[in-house]
C-alpha cells in the first residue's frame, strides 16, 4: 500500500479548513452555470431568438456534448500523469476558466448569419465551451478524493459545493428575466451571456487560487494512465455511474423543457419564472444542514434512493398543472423539488469520491483523474441526451419555434409534447435510477473506513 494511503490514518490529514471548502466549492458556480446554460438556456435561445428548429438546436447541443464526453477520459489520464509546480490538477483549472469565458462571448454574440453560417458559428462556440468545461471539471472532480480520506469530511465539502450549484442554477434561471428587462432581443442576451461568462471565469479562478494549499498526490504516469479495465472492475463506481446517467438525462430534460412548460403551458411570465427558480434554489440551500445531519445517521445510499423516488413524484405532479393554475401549487412544487434536489445532489457527489477512493484502497494506486474522466464522459453524454430527447419530442409533437417567438399559443399536440419532456420523461428516469443504487453496497463500509 502506498504512503499516501497509509497516511490517512492521521486524522489531521483528513480535516479541511473552512477557507479551502468554500474556495474550492466556488468552482461549482462556474461548472453548473455552464451546464445549466447548455441545458436550460441555449435550447430556448437558439429556437426562439435565433429561429432554429428544436430538433436542429438539440442536435447541435448533443454533438458538442458528445465531443466533450469523448475528450474527458483522455484529459483525466493526462492530469493523472501531469507534474509541475502547480500540481497535476490546478493548471487545467486555469485554462478552463479562460476557455469558458471565451465560449460565452462567442455563443451569445452570433453575427448576422443564417442557415449554415449560423450553424457553424454556434457549433464553434459550443465546442469551445465543451473544451473549457472539461479542462476545468475533470481535474476539479478528481480533487476531493485526494484532499481528504474521510467520507464524512467529503460530505461536508460537498455541502458547500451543492450550495454553489444552487446559486449557479438560480443565476441561469433568472437569465431570461434579466434579458427581458434589457429588451428581450439578441443584444439583451449578448449582455446576459457576457455576464454569465464573467461569473464562470471568476468562480473558476477562485477555485484555482483557493486550492493552492490543498493536499494533493503525485501519480505514477505509467500506472495512473492505465487501462480503463480498472474502472469496470470497480463495481461500486460502475453502479453509481449507471444511476447518475439516468438522473442526468432526466435533469437535462427538465432543464431543457422547463422554460417551455412554464411559458407555453402555464402562461407564466419571466418574473414569475425567476421566482420559481428562486424558491427552488432557496430550498436547496436551506436543506443542506438537514441532509448533512441525515448522512451522519443513515446510509447515504438510502438517502440517495429516497430522494430520487420523492423527486420523481414531484415531477409527475406537473401532469396535474393546467393553464391559469394558482401560484401556490406551482411554488409548492418548486420548494419540494429544491428540497429533494439538494439531497440527491449532496448524496451523489459525496458518494462519488468514496467510490473513486475504493480503487485506491484496494490497489494503492492514485488514478483519480482516470475516474473523473470516466464520470465526466457519462455526465456529458447524459446531459447531452436530455436536450436532444426534448428537442425530438417537441419536433415530433409539432412545436413551432416561430409561433413561440411571436407569443402565439401552441397546438394541443405540441403542449402534450411539453408535458412529456417536463414531467413524464424525468420522473421515469429518476425512478429507474434507484435500481442500480439498490445494489450499491460501498456506503456502509466507507463510513467505517473499510475497503
Amino acid at each position: 500500500m502506498s504512503d499516501a494511503v497509509a497516511g490517512r490514518t492521521a486524522a489531521i490529514d483528513d480535516s479541511l479548513s473552512f477557507g479551502l471548502k468554500l474556495g474550492w466549492a466556488a468552482g461549482s458556480l462556474g461548472t453548473v452555470t455552464i451546464l445549466s446554460t447548455t441545458s436550460f438556456l441555449l435550447l430556448f435561445f437558439m429556437t426562439t431568438l435565433l429561429g432554429m428548429g428544436p430538433a436542429l438546436a438539440g442536435g447541435l447541443l448533443f454533438g458538442a456534448k458528445l465531443f466533450d464526453a469523448l475528450i474527458a477520459p483522455w484529459l483525466g489520464r493526462v492530469s493523472d500523469g501531469h507534474s509541475g509546480r502547480w500540481g497535476r490538477r490546478r493548471p487545467f483549472l486555469l485554462l478552463g476558466a479562460f476557455a469558458s469565458l471565451a465560449a460565452f462571448l462567442i455563443l451569445f454574440n452570433p453575427p448576422a448569419l443564417a442557415g449554415t453560417g449560423l450553424n457553424i458559428w454556434m457549433v464553434g462556440g459550443l465546442l469551445v465551451m465543451a473544451a473549457g468545461y472539461t479542462l476545468f471539471n475533470v481535474p476539479y472532480i478528481a480533487m476531493p478524493a485526494e484532499m481528504t480520506g474521510s467520507p464524512q469530511e467529503r460530505t461536508a465539502l460537498m455541502s458547500y459545493r451543492i450550495a454553489f450549484v444552487g446559486l449557479g442554477g438560480a443565476l441561469v434561471g433568472f437569465a431570461p428575466k434579466f434579458a427581458a428587462e434589457l429588451g428581450g432581443d439578441r443584444v439583451a442576451y449578448a449582455w446576459v451571456g457576457a455576464g454569465l461568462g464573467m461569473v464562470v471565469f471568476v468562480a473558476m479562478l477562485v477555485a484555482f487560487l483557493a486550492s493552492r494549499n490543498a493536499r494533493a498526490t503525485t501519480g505514477t504516469p505509467g500506472i495512473a494512465m492505465g487501462s480503463y479495465a480498472v474502472i469496470f472492475a470497480n463495481r461500486p463506481f460502475m453502479l453509481l455511474l449507471a444511476a447518475k446517467a439516468l438522473q442526468l438525462v432526466g435533469l437535462a430534460a427538465i432543464q431543457a423543457s422547463v422554460l417551455f412548460f412554464l411559458k407555453q403551458v402555464l402562461g407564466i411570465g419571466e418574473g414569475t419564472i425567476g421566482g420559481f427558480v428562486g424558491v427552488t434554489t432557496v430550498l436547496m440551500l436551506l436543506s443542506m444542514p438537514f441532509w448533512v445531519w441525515a448522512a451522519k445517521r443513515w446510509s447515504k445510499r438510502f438517502l440517495f434512493m429516497a430522494g430520487c423516488l420523492a423527486y420523481a413524484l414531484v415531477q409527475l405532479s406537473w401532469l396535474l398543472a393546467v393553464p391559469g393554475e394558482a401560484l401556490a401549487p406551482v411554488m409548492l412544487r418548486a420548494a419540494a423539488g429544491g428540497f429533494f434536489t439538494g439531497g440527491i445532489l449532496l448524496m451523489g457527489q459525496s458518494i462519488l469520491p468514496d467510490a473513486i477512493d475504493h480503487d485506491c484502497r484496494r490497489t494503492g494506486v492514485r488514478r483519480e483523474g482516470l475516474y473523473a474522466g470516466a464520470y465526466s464522459f457519462v455526465e456529458k453524454a447524459s446531459t447531452a441526451l436530455g436536450p436532444l430527447l426534448v428537442g425530438l419530442i417537441l419536433a415530433a409533437a409539432g412545436f413551432d419555434p416561430k409561433a413561440a417567438a411571436a407569443g402565439i399559443a401552441q397546438g394541443a399536440d405540441a403542449i402534450t409534447g411539453v408535458y412529456l419532456g417536463a414531467a413524464v420523461l424525468p420522473a421515469l428516469l429518476y425512478a429507474l435510477s434507484v435500481v442500480p443504487l439498490w445494489y450499491y453496497r460501498l456506503d456502509a463500509d466507507a463510513r467505517e473506513g473499510k475497503a
